[in-house]
């Protein structure tokens, strides 16, 4: 699994958790957290609130990725 970065103090302070799957909408821009580590950050593509997934296009790579929050903590920008 690719790993884009660690956090940094800027991007801690202007992220907010997302509780809730449905608060996302195509074009939010977050972050796929997993033990203080961002794996995936970009552009949300789709979302499944039923599966609590979400696809984003990951702005390093470039690549179409789900990301459960079953896995992850998922942050808005």
């Amino acid at each position: 699994m690719p790993v884009a970065s660690t956090h940094s103090p800027s991007t801690k302070a202007r992220a907010k958790r997302v509780r809730s799957i449905r608060s996302l909408r195509r074009g939010d821009i977050v972050e796929a957290r997993s033990g203080g580590t961002i794996y995936f950050h970009g552009e949300v593509q789709d979302t499944a609130p039923g599966l609590s997934t979400v696809w984003i296009r990951d702005e390093s790579t470039g690549q179409r990725t789900a990301a459960s929050m079953d896995d992850f903590t998922l942050w808005k920008l």
